[in-house]
């Protein structure tokens, strides 16, 4: 691809990002200025009915709730702004931990143990690629399949049962704290920060938004599509596979139960909440920091406040539907003639 070629994909791309109003206005337009105004107000409303919420304990196991939605959100939302879309991902979730714990249990080493469970993410990313790229069905039907059949050999690798008891070195990596803070925060700030410089601050980032942004356009000035597809869905595996292999720590045990459905749309909700288009092209990993915060506030207001659980999914779902009415009129903005 040409230097000409680039710069101008690069300059679309930043032109898709900026709305052209003035700072104060750009600010407020960005998602998650409205999305920190939702978590001061609920953590107000929380304190209220029960002061413990303001904790710092309480703060702290909300970041930690908070870390496995965002490393996932990572590798989702690169996914989604690249133009595509993983429904599988509370599957890889799930059979990499399996995976992995049940080498780490058998006496193999931990690194190799949670290698071959990124090895099986990652593997799970180019299944899914090459069935949305050459077999072309739709990434919601491929990955919703892919879903089914990862769901299903988890089930067979383990009987049916979890996997324990795991070494105290590995329970370890996920229960233990480095200066005060726990390990597990540390892994989402590292993850977080890698993606950031990767979508912000790199080739492949810029690529990654024009591809998502107006794929025919990328395709005609040179970018190779496919691969940028491949890497997306690989990235959205591994993070999955992380996730996994961090909540297997932390928990001591490779759960069967852990991941499916739930941690799936959870992961997708919090990645549309954090400000992430579904039309591809538009979101950042800042705003998927603090949508996984949101709703990790939200359970554990409810919780401290003696809410019964099921209005969390009310409150997540009114704010879901908000996010994507949200994202609509940004878009309108954005896209409006000078």
């Amino acid at each position: 691809m040409s230097t000409t070629a680039t710069a101008e994909l690069a300059v679309q791309t930043e032109r898709r990002d900026t709305p052209r109003t003035p700072i104060l206005r750009a600010v407020l337009l960005r998602q998650e200025t409205w999305l920190l105004a939702v978590v001061v107000v609920i953590a107000v409303i929380a304190s209220v009915r029960n002061p413990n919420f303001m904790n710092p304990d309480n703060l702290v196991e909300i970041l930690r709730g908070s870390v496995i939605y965002f490393i996932m959100g990572c590798g989702a939302a690169l996914l989604v702004i690249g133009g595509g879309l993983d429904f599988s991902v509370g599957a890889i979730f799930t059979i990499s931990a399996l995976v992995g714990t049940s080498l780490i249990s058998q006496g193999v080493p931990i690194v190799v143990g949670i290698l071959a469970a990124l090895a099986v993410g990652a593997l799970a990313g180019v299944v899914n690629h090459l069935i949305v790229t050459y077999w072309h069905v739709p990434p919601i039907i491929a990955t919703l399949g892919t879903f089914f059949i990862a769901l299903g050999l988890s089930a067979l690798i383990t009987g049916g049962n979890d996997v324990v008891p795991l070494p105290a070195d590995f329970m370890k990596l996920g229960q233990g704290s480095v200066l005060f803070v726990p390990n597990v925060i540390w892994y989402g700030l590292i993850v977080g920060a890698l993606f950031y410089l990767v979508l912000e601050r790199t080739r492949f980032g810029i690529n990654v938004r024009a591809v998502g942004g107006n794929r025919q356009a990328a395709v005609g000035n040179g970018l190779r599509v496919v691969r940028i597809d491949l890497v997306l869905y690989v990235l959205a595996g591994v993070t999955a596979a992380i996730a996994g292999m961090i909540y297997s720590a932390r928990v001591g045990a490779g759960q069967v139960e852990a991941g499916g459905s739930s941690v799936t749309l959870v992961v997708v909700t919090g990645v549309l909440i954090g400000g992430v288009s579904l039309l591809g092209g538009l979101g950042s990993i800042t705003g998927v920091a603090v949508g996984a915060v949101l709703l990790s506030v939200i359970d554990n207001a409810l919780i401290v406040a003696q809410i019964p659980p099921q209005y969390n999914n009310v409150v997540v779902g009114a704010i879901l539907v908000g996010a994507v009415a949200v994202d609509h009129l940004r878009r309108k903005q954005l896209y409006k003639p000078r």
